[in-house]
């Protein structure tokens, strides 16, 4: 009887949980129906509710996206940035550019693809039903997602300290000035120190990385703080009587095979300085002033490291030349010496050290130099002088260049510190009301031929950014490649087998790079950039200043029409494999700026404007140095 009761009561629940596993079924497959249905109609797109930068993306295409997302960046950098400093408002251009140049430096930029490639990746790639989940809370909750975002901190502040240099008044130390009579006998004086404000730029800063991320630039307000000078009268004067003494010292010998370098009180005074070790003051060698002068006193015992060489006929190696070594003082060995024995003897030996070239004494074909392996050229005809010496001067230093394989590869590094010290030529950058020279116009050159060199070797690329704006130097449009230490920098893998070697040399207005190795049957397609949305620059900005004669124009940038590129960088390796990335460039447009000298600056109006970066302009207050006009007050 019991087990016919069971078998009553087992039955609708057989019956029951059939019916429910009939409806969850169906619910499922409704639910996976209009998941497709969903997915199909956005097939292609970004699905509704997805932001990028805060830019609604909703249904485009990847295409259409891109467009839309480029074309609000731009507008929104175009603006510039804002900062408001008791009561007066300094805008920044969002790209500083030297004058005549390639030269430039984004204060701000974005890797708009990394955007793009988190929008279309909402609600696609999981399993159906979390797809589906993340359509439907996009549609109810509309998501905005961030984009890779570079702000240039250092400049950002570099630009507002030149922005605001006539409202700060930074504090100054207490310092010795020495003085020599016509006998020579020093004096010693003590400059008081006094207190004085200085900006408060990192909070500013921080605010500035959360406005780039919504894309919303407002004006931002800087705070400043008095600062108290760090070394004090008092810090000084129990140093008076030691520095005295040490000015009283007999003259300093340094002798190198067989010859005599002097260095006397005047020479050695511009050496000392003050240093703090734990809270006491003491007189220090400054290794760099130190450096300086001792370039001076002996300027033949340096000698700079000769590269090894490879003499190339019909594009083979005809023959090797090993690289020489060559000779650079010891300046930490020589102050280390001064500072423990000085004032115990007064003659000490000039210290060097051997450097060795890229190539010294090694065998080409041991390393796998075996043949050319890819070739990199542009042009640079109509280039200004400055700038020419640099593109050589960049060339001599990476002929000879070796990149063992599996290493990458940074152009940066590899041309070591950009300033007048190493023998860069200065060009002109409007920052602030100055006009101040920068080093390293022309290496963006060096950069896109290397580019293309890396390239045509079928080498994958790391790291490269397009320049701002569109120059002639490096036509056809996307194919360059700008540099600016720290960042951005170009960097590339030699993922061969061997070794290669960067033969660079210039040919008439050509500078061409060749890379040596050894082949190892990868092909690279030819490529030819798709250029596009090609777009005029704005209209001119004249900029007054009273640095030049009244009446006299001249212009500080040219204009420079906007465009899109793109190609696809194709390569079939000896295995059958493919290697395949899409480099695609923006260029924003540009407006030429001119400076025009005027007997007196315009009256501003209402807040006044300091406006840095290479197109200076607005209104400006009456101590700046320029301040924009209206093209047709002019004529123009």
């Amino acid at each position: 009887m019991l087990s016919k009761v069971k078998g009553l009561l087992g039955r609708p629940v057989i019956i029951w949980s059939g019916v429910i596993i009939g409806l969850l079924g169906g619910l499922s497959l409704a639910a996976y129906g209009s998941q497709a249905a969903y997915a199909r109609l956005y097939d292609n797109r970004i699905f509704p509710g997805v932001k990028v930068l805060n830019v609604r993306l909703y249904g485009l295409t990847k295409s259409e996206a891109r467009e839309v997302l480029q074309k609000s960046v731009d507008d929104n950098l175009s603006k510039g940035l804002r900062f408001v400093f008791r009561g007066q408002e300094a805008q920044l251009e969002t790209t500083l550019l030297a004058k005549g140049s390639d030269a430039a430096r984004d204060l701000i930029s974005y890797d708009i693809e990394d955007g793009l490639r988190r929008a279309y990746a909402v609600g696609r790639g999981g399993f159906w039903l979390s797809n589906f989940s993340a359509q439907v809370a996009a549609r109810v909750a509309p998501i905005n997602l961030s984009a890779n975002m570079f702000v240039d901190e250092a400049a950002v502040d570099e630009a507002l300290q030149a922005a605001f240099k006539a409202q700060i008044n930074p504090p100054q130390n207490a310092k010795f000035v020495v003085t020599f009579a016509s006998d020579g006998e020093p004096f010693i004086h003590i400059e008081n120190e006094s207190s004085g404000t200085v900006l408060r730029t990192a909070e500013a800063i921080q605010e500035l990385h959360r406005q780039a991320l919504r894309l919303d630039f407002r004006p931002i307000t800087l705070a400043e703080e008095l600062s108290a000078p760090a070394i004090m009268r008092n810090d000084l004067e129990p140093l008076e009587a030691d520095l005295l003494e040490i000015l009283k010292r007999p003259a300093l010998v340094f002798t190198y095979d067989g010859q005599k370098y002097t260095a006397g009180p005047k020479v050695f005074s511009d050496w000392l300085t003050v240093k703090s070790d734990h809270g006491q003051w003491r007189l220090e060698i400054d290794a760099e002033s130190f450096a300086q002068d001792l370039r001076q006193l002996a300027p033949q015992i340096e000698q700079a490291t000769k590269n090894g060489s490879l003499v190339i006929k019909d594009g083979k190696i005809e023959s090797f030349e090993a690289g020489t070594q060559g000779v650079a003082f010891d300046i930490e060995k020589m102050v280390a010496a001064l500072r423990s024995d000085w004032p115990g003897k007064s003659i000490f030996p000039i210290e060097t050290k051997i450097t060795s070239g890229s190539l010294l004494g090694e065998d080409p074909e041991r390393l796998g130099l075996k043949e050319i392996i890819g070739v990199g050229r542009s042009n640079f005809s109509g280039s200004p002088v400055n700038r020419r010496k640099n593109i050589r001067k960049g060339v001599q230093i990476l002929t000879g260049a070796l990149i063992p394989p599996g290493q990458e590869f940074s152009l940066i590094s590899a041309l070591g510190e950009i300033d007048g010290e190493n023998g860069w030529f200065p060009e002109l950058v409007i920052k602030g009301n100055e006009t101040v020279p920068e080093f390293g116009g022309g290496l963006c050159q060096i950069g896109t031929t290397v580019f293309r060199a890396a390239l045509n070797t079928g080498l994958k690329i790391t790291e490269r950014r397009n320049h701002s704006y569109r120059v002639r130097y490096y036509e056809p449009a996307g194919t360059d490649a700008t540099i600016y230490d720290p960042s951005p920098d170009l960097r590339f893998i030699n993922d061969t087998s061997a070794h290669i070697l960067i033969n660079a040399y210039i040919q008439g207005d050509n500078v061409v790079f060749e890379f040596w190795g050894t082949g190892d049957g990868r092909k690279v397609d030819p490529y030819k950039p798709a250029i596009y949305n090609i777009t005029e620059p704005p209209p001119m900005k004249l900029v007054e200043t009273l640095d030049l004669e009244p009446g006299k124009k001249t212009c500080t940038e040219s204009a420079h029409a906007g465009a899109d590129a793109h190609f696809t960088y194709h390569v079939t390796y000896a295995d059958g494999t493919v290697y395949e990335e899409v480099f695609r460039s923006h260029y924003r447009p540009w407006q030429a700026v001119c400076l025009v000298g005027v007997e007196e600056l315009s009256v501003p109006t209402s807040t006044a404007g300091i406006e840095t970066g290479a197109a200076t302009g607005t209104e400006s207050n009456a101590d700046a140095a320029t301040a924009a006009v209206v093209p047709s007050a002019l004529g123009n």
